[in-house]
C-alpha cells in the first residue's frame, strides 16, 4: 500500500511532489522541535526547588549575619563570620537569580513557534546554566573561614594552622579553578562535564541536538 502511494506520488506533477516533501519536513520539524521541548520541560521544575531552598539558605544567612552585627561584640571572629556568610549569600543570590531567569527562559522556548527562536533560547539557556555553576562554586572557600577568631588563629596549634590553610588553599584554587574552566571551550573535558552533571546542561544539549537534526535533515535533501 506504501509503496503504491509512493509511486503515484512520484508520478505527480512537480508542484504535487514539492507539497508533498514540504509536508513531510514540516511534520520532521514540528516533531523534532516538540521533543527539544519536551526534553526541557521537566527542568522547571528543578529549577523552581532550586530557586526555593536557595531563597531558604539566603533567609538563613541574613537573620545570622543580622544577629552577628547588631547583638555581639566587634572582634576578629565576627569579622570571618559576616565576611564570609555575605560573600555564600552573594554567590548564591546570583546563582538563583540566573535560575529565575532560566524559568523565563523555558516558558519562551515552550512558546515559541519558530525554529531558529528557539534554538536560540536553548543555547542561551546553555550559558546560563554554565554561568550559574560557576558562580556557586565561588562560594566554596568561605565555608572554611566563617568559624574562624581570633583564639584559633593565635592559640589553636600548629596541625590545626596547617589543616586550615591547606583546606583553605585548596577550596579557593579549585573555586578559582571551576570558575575559569567551566566553559563551552572545555566541554571536551571529563573533569568539566562532571561538574555540569544533574544541572539540566545536558537535557538541553540533548534538545539542540533534535534541533539540529532539522538542519540536517534539510542539508541531505
Amino acid at each position: 500500500m506504501e509503496d503504491e502511494y509512493l509511486k503515484k506520488i512520484w508520478n505527480s506533477p512537480d508542484s504535487e511532489i514539492k507539497d508533498f516533501l514540504n509536508i513531510n519536513d514540516q511534520s520532521f520539524e514540528l516533531t523534532q522541535t516538540r521533543k527539544a521541548k519536551s526534553k526541557v520541560k521537566s527542568l522547571i521544575f528543578s529549577k523552581i526547588i532550586g530557586i526555593t531552598l536557595g531563597l531558604g539558605w539566603i533567609l538563613f544567612m541574613f537573620i545570622l549575619i543580622y544577629y552577628c552585627v547588631f547583638y555581639t561584640p566587634i572582634s576578629l571572629g565576627k569579622g570571618f563570620f559576616v565576611g564570609s556568610l555575605s560573600m555564600i549569600s552573594l554567590s548564591t543570590s546570583l546563582a538563583v537569580f540566573l535560575y529565575v531567569k532560566d524559568i523565563f527562559t523555558l516558558k519562551q522556548i515552550d512558546n515559541s513557534e519558530s525554529v531558529t527562536d528557539t534554538q536560540l533560547k536553548l543555547a542561551s539557556l546553555q550559558l546560563s546554566i554554565i554561568k550559574s555553576v560557576r558562580v556557586s562554586w565561588l562560594q566554596l572557600p568561605f565555608y572554611t573561614t566563617w568559624y574562624l577568631n581570633y583564639e584559633l588563629i593565635m592559640h589553636g596549634g600548629i596541625i590545626f594552622r596547617i589543616v586550615q590553610i591547606l583546606v583553605t588553599g585548596l577550596t579557593t584554587w579549585f573555586a578559582i579553578w571551576a570558575f575559569r574552566n567551566i566553559n563551552y571551550q572545555n566541554l571536551n573535558k571529563k573533569r568539566v562535564r562532571n561538574l555540569l552533571q544533574g544541572v539540566g546542561f545536558y537535557s538541553v544539549t540533548q534538545a539542540l541536538d533534535f534541533i539540529k537534526e532539522i538542519d540536517n535533515f534539510g542539508n541531505d535533501r
